[in-house]
């Protein structure tokens, strides 16, 4: 059996992120008209970027606030000092272009009071409800755009709903799935932990609900904004549906250069937005995204000397 160590993981991994980053470079220089691109950047004004940073600004709290509501039964951590981490970790994630740094920065800051078992089992928790959200806002989407802009088919809709009522069903017997999963596993494993923490759960249900469905419209406003300033009009049933989709994507940037590039130029051509404005109001984004969190890394470094 041949056997890998981490030195040649590293190295494969960076050979694979510089051959795609000139595959990307390649496919946009291939498939990118320059003019449009440019004429579309000149356009661009800066009276217009200004609701699109402040609401930038705002995006690290909200999903502070997210975290906080399922952390704050099981740790004393103030809400600000969990700011100042997510953000250090967000600064992490942008530098290694992987959301994991987030999640390790939160895991380190909590592992010292909660211990390590219980920090990752609300860690992933936490992960998995921002994925089932998303889910769950993306088909909702698809119901309303399948209403609006479609001819009634009800194949379609009663897949849908097939679909959101099963994961309904399953979120609300996450307790008895996973416990059940879990005991197969491992027969011995105890599971007071868990136990305890689905509890919290359950009776923080809607709050939980409400902190996520905040953060997507969040990030679908986010792109809206974009879209206006470089005038362009969009509905907002096609970001609702568009923009999750996006994030999911982007999960991938640890592994493929440009990923969220990519993804938000090829999602967006569906609705026949041209190639070179998804690619503008992408490059928006990600520059937006260094911008703030670079910018509130350093507000909060300077309180923190003083």
């Amino acid at each position: 059996m041949i056997k890998i160590d981490k030195k040649t993981n590293k190295k494969f991994f960076l050979i694979g992120k510089i051959i795609t980053f000139f595959l990307v470079i390649y496919l946009f220089s291939k498939f990118i008209n320059k003019n449009d691109f440019f004429i579309i950047l000149e356009k661009i004004k800066f009276t217009d970027l200004i609701p699109i940073f402040l609401l930038f600004l705002l995006q690290p709290f909200l999903i502070t606030l997210r975290w906080y509501v399922l952390i704050k039964n099981f740790s004393k951590i103030s809400l600000l000092n969990f700011f100042k981490n997510i953000v250090e970790g967000f600064s992490f994630s942008l530098a290694f272009s992987s959301s994991l740094a987030l999640e390790a920065a939160k895991f380190f800051k909590i592992k010292k009071e909660l211990g390590n078992k219980k920090s990752i089992i609300l860690i992933i928790l936490d992960k998995f409800l921002a994925l089932y959200f998303k889910l769950i806002f993306i088909l909702l989407s698809f119901t309303f755009y399948l209403n609006l802009y479609e001819d009634f088919k009800i194949d379609y809709y009663l897949m849908v709903i097939l679909i959101i009522f099963s994961l309904i069903l399953i979120f609300l017997n996450l307790p008895f799935f996973t416990i059940f999963i879990l005991k197969k596993i491992n027969s011995k494993l105890n599971l007071k932990v868990f136990k305890k923490i689905f509890s919290v759960i359950k009776e923080k249900i809607y709050q939980l609900i409400l902190a996520n469905l905040v953060v997507q419209l969040a990030n679908c406003s986010l792109y809206f904004l974009i879209f206006i300033a470089l005038n362009e009009s969009i509905d907002l049933i096609n970001l609702f549906i568009l923009v999750p989709v996006i994030e999911l994507l982007s999960q991938f940037q640890f592994l493929v250069f440009g990923m969220k590039e990519l993804s938000t130029v090829f999602m967006f051509s569906f609705f026949s937005i041209k190639t070179e404005l998804a690619l503008v109001a992408a490059i928006i984004y990600t520059l937006f995204d260094y911008l703030t969190i670079l910018i509130l890394y350093l507000i909060l470094s300077l309180i923190r000397k003083k």
